[in-house]
């Protein structure tokens, strides 16, 4: 590589000494070696030398804290090693090499340091440019990198905040058969284990199929019959739903907030459906109020529409109707087979 490297910067030397000094190049054997050598080093320099200021300027500067600080005095740096070197070598081969004197020095000097800082800002250019790129490249990945952690904390809060609490109303729901018909007690606790297993399995997942969790509320709803009887009806409305995925234990939770906010009984059913509608998993009851207020728990609906905008950017939809309650949940993944 390093042998390709000099062959093309002596290939680039002379074709940049064939430019600017035009047929005087070919006027003998010593000229073609000198101007090919003063170019040749020009580049030499000017590559070398940029490289070194550019992982040490890369490296001691800060570009994430100060990144203006930064910017000026590493562009100030190529600048004033740029001006040095395009003094600096055509003075010693205008001194030691072509042998001039007097005036000549300083306008030879001058000359070829024009050509030489001119040639070295497009290199400066070209370099910078690419830096920056990659910089903010890799600032901007960074920066997605640590949101994407902080918002993975904070879904991971939620997850562990709905396994205490979806036990602890089932316990509430369980406290109130024993009370209410304890005959079914066992039955209820023999489902109950089995849904609790299809929780905890849950619990490390970021999505799962739409077919397992529509079983999980069938399964809960079991437990709810038995405790409200006729009072409460479950429509499923989802045909096909083998490629689906969405957040695990949603749609317990949707069912569960209906019953909580909501008065069951023979005379006042509570209806809930479930369907799909234009990308959207729709959980749907009618309101039957209660008559006394009930403390909202964090825990729930804002649960759900946290963990959806960490998994999705379509947010959760609420309509709220004098006569029904109404959730969206958006699809999440379509499984390709």
């Amino acid at each position: 590589m390093f042998i390709f490297m000099v062959f093309g910067l002596l290939i680039v030397s002379a074709l940049l000494s064939l430019i600017f000094s035009g047929f005087r190049w070919f006027s003998s054997f010593q000229s073609f070696v000198n101007r090919t050598a003063y170019g040749f080093i020009i580049g030499l320099c000017f590559g070398i030398g940029n490289w070194i200021l550019g992982v040490n300027t890369g490296k001691r500067l800060n570009w994430s804290k100060n990144p203006k600080k930064a910017n000026m005095i590493s562009l100030l740096s190529f600048i004033f090693y740029g001006i040095s070197v395009s003094l600096a070598v055509p003075y010693f081969f205008s001194v030691y090499v072509w042998r001039l004197s007097g005036d000549l020095i300083y306008t030879h000097v001058i000359n070829n340091a024009f050509v030489a800082i001119t040639v070295d800002l497009i290199i400066i250019s070209i370099y910078y440019s690419q830096y920056l790129v990659h910089f903010w490249g890799k600032t901007i990945q960074k920066t997605e990198e640590l949101k994407r952690e902080n918002l993975l904390a904070k879904y991971e809060a939620l997850k562990n905040q709905v396994n205490p609490h979806f036990l602890f109303n089932s316990l509430n729901t369980l406290s109130g058969l024993v009370e209410q018909h304890p005959e079914k007690a066992p039955e209820f606790i023999k489902k109950l284990s089995d849904i609790y297993r299809y929780v905890l399995e849950q619990r490390e997942k970021e999505l799962t199929p739409l077919e397992n969790e529509l079983q999980f509320v069938k399964n809960f709803f079991y437990l709810l019959k038995i405790r409200f009887g006729n009072g409460i009806h479950l429509n499923q409305n989802i045909s096909d739903s083998q490629d689906i995925q969405i957040a695990p234990l949603g749609l317990q939770m949707l069912v569960e907030n209906a019953i909580k906010h909501n008065v069951i009984s023979d005379e006042k059913q509570l209806s809930i459906n479930l369907e799909l509608e234009d990308g959207y998993i729709v959980v749907r009851n009618n309101i039957l109020k209660k008559s006394s207020s009930i403390s909202s728990n964090p825990v729930g609906l804002e649960n759900l529409k946290s963990r959806y905008t960490y998994l999705t950017g379509k947010p959760v939809i609420v309509n709220v109707t004098e006569y029904y309650f109404e959730v969206k949940l958006p699809i999440l993944k379509t499984v390709e087979v």
